[in-house]
């Protein structure tokens, strides 16, 4: 059997667009994750890099185990002495390689993730969901490429497609479902066909909504269904009721194959666990800042040193239209503009600032005593309409700002890019003629990034396709 599997192997890459087509693949990876360090990559890259792309498997797996039907080569496994056991088995494991190599192709992208952040719990749920997929995948897919015996691999990849696409579409709507409430109803129950998503909730994670179920042993009886029951019913089919070209079960056998089908589609429907009374774990160490992100409407605004507000003014992401963000780990002076809702026909007696950052942001405010009124304020004249409510709730027109110097120094990121960092403003202050102090609080947040995440990311995502394109090359060599 081990002779079977590495000539299946060598057989696989012999292909003549077989490296390059793996170079491609790997390419689009690796650019894919260098792009999405400028934002929340683990959302981003991490759903696509350990979620949609392994669910392709499937279709893979089917069209690998049905092509030696479709180009009669089965004909040789048949008649020549060669168990035909082994030769199944081998061909199993030539995909199972195929899908653990995937599994190490995306594993630098990940190393580099975690030497700038860690393993928040997301990306530790995620290493293990995606291996389970492409289990999943090269089970589901061995089942339906031995259903087919024509002379096509059409009809196994193109059913292997469809499953693929049901599994990965019952993955948001299971989310969707539980989030409105309704994952114990009977959709939700529908949605248990996916063994992704059996998979996700057996490991207690979510993507986007905030429950997971309380109990999981029926889910992963459910599970283990799927998986080993594709294996067996996909050896049995091959091993005892196919010929060389054509089906030899008795109507016994069929009716089993029927039944063990419809298995693998209720039993996870019916008796898996939908008990969503649990707290979903947090996915990182993100704070939550609901509502913060919107656009206009914010009393501060962040600038280079001594600069002048920007006309379009004043999203609460304060460097929004910036790039590249703020580094992390590293100091960056900056001038944070707070905006009075005080028309300037009124005059200050007095004004304290106070700025503090949150979730690791270190600010430091120069000068550190109390803003200046002779010298720090400014004026800023509003767009009729647009302008800060005054005490009395009228727009005003032209009103105060101060400038206040700060340096900015993000820590702790969870997160290679996208890292938001909240930070508060408070305010008092005293018009001229008023015996009573007013208080003014405002809270935004700033931008940050890993610093040389990006180069760092597209570095290791070239590594692998450049092996591809050196065996490409010597491929080439020796048959020119």
């Amino acid at each position: 059997m081990l002779t079977l599997y590495r000539e299946e192997l060598r057989a696989v890459m012999r292909g003549r667009f077989a490296w390059m087509g793996a170079a491609i693949v790997l390419l689009g990876l690796g650019g894919l994750a260098a792009v999405a360090t400028q934002d929340s990559w683990l959302d981003g890259y991490g759903v696509i890099g350990y979620f949609l792309a392994p669910v392709c498997f499937l279709p893979l797996a089917a069209g690998a185990i049905a092509s030696p039907r479709a180009n009669r080569f089965v004909e040789s496994v048949f008649t020549a002495p060669v168990d035909r056991r082994d030769w199944f088995v081998a061909k199993v494991l030539v995909v199972s390689t195929l899908a653990a190599a995937y599994y190490l192709a995306v594993a630098p992208l990940a190393v580099v993730y975690v030497a700038n952040v860690g393993i928040p719990f997301l990306l530790a749920k995620f290493l293990i969901w995606t291996p389970g997929i492409l289990l999943v995948c090269v089970a589901v897919g061995t089942l339906i490429g031995v259903l087919f015996i024509g002379p096509s691999v059409a009809p196994p990849v193109a059913t292997g497609v469809g499953v693929m696409l049901v599994y990965a579409v019952l993955v948001p709507l299971q989310e969707l479902l539980v989030t409105r409430g309704y994952g114990a109803t009977a959709t939700g129950h529908v949605a248990l066909i996916s063994p992704l998503v059996l998979l996700k909730n057996g490991l207690g994670f979510t993507l986007a909504t905030s429950a997971v179920p309380a109990s999981t042993f029926a889910t992963w009886v459910c599970l283990g269904l799927i998986v080993c029951g594709s294996f067996a019913l996909a050896a049995w089919i091959f091993l005892r009721t196919q010929g060389v070209e054509s089906w030899e079960a008795s109507s016994g056998q069929r009716t089993v194959i029927v039944l063990g089908l419809v298995a693998l589609v209720l039993v996870p429907a019916l008796f898996a666990n939908t008990d969503y009374d649990k707290d979903a774990p947090a996915r990182n160490n993100a704070p939550s800042i609901p509502g913060l992100f919107m656009r206009g409407g914010g009393q501060l605004a962040l600038v280079d040193p001594r600069a002048t507000a920007p006309a379009a003014c004043c999203d609460t992401l304060l460097n929004r239209d910036k790039w590249p963000s703020l580094p992390t780990s590293q100091p960056t002076r900056q001038d944070l503009l707070l905006f009075l809702p005080v028309n300037t026909k009124q005059r200050l007696a007095r004004l304290d600032i106070h700025v503090t950052g949150q979730s690791g942001l270190d600010v430091q405010v120069l000068p550190t005593a109390s803003v200046d009124i002779g010298h720090d304020l400014e004026t800023r004249t509003y767009s009729p309409g647009i302008g800060p409510a005054d005490a009395d709730g009228q727009r005003i027109e032209t009103g105060w700002v101060a400038r206040i110097p700060v340096t900015l120094v993000p820590n702790a990121p969870w997160d290679i890019g996208g890292v938001r960092y909240p930070i508060d403003v408070d305010a008092t202050y005293l018009v001229e003629g008023s015996s009573q102090a007013t208080t003014l609080s405002a809270r935004a947040a700033v931008e940050a990034h890993v610093p040389n995440a990006l180069a760092e990311m597209a570095g290791a995502g070239a590594v692998l396709p450049l092996f591809c394109f050196f065996a490409i090359f010597m491929r080439w060599k020796r048959t020119r």
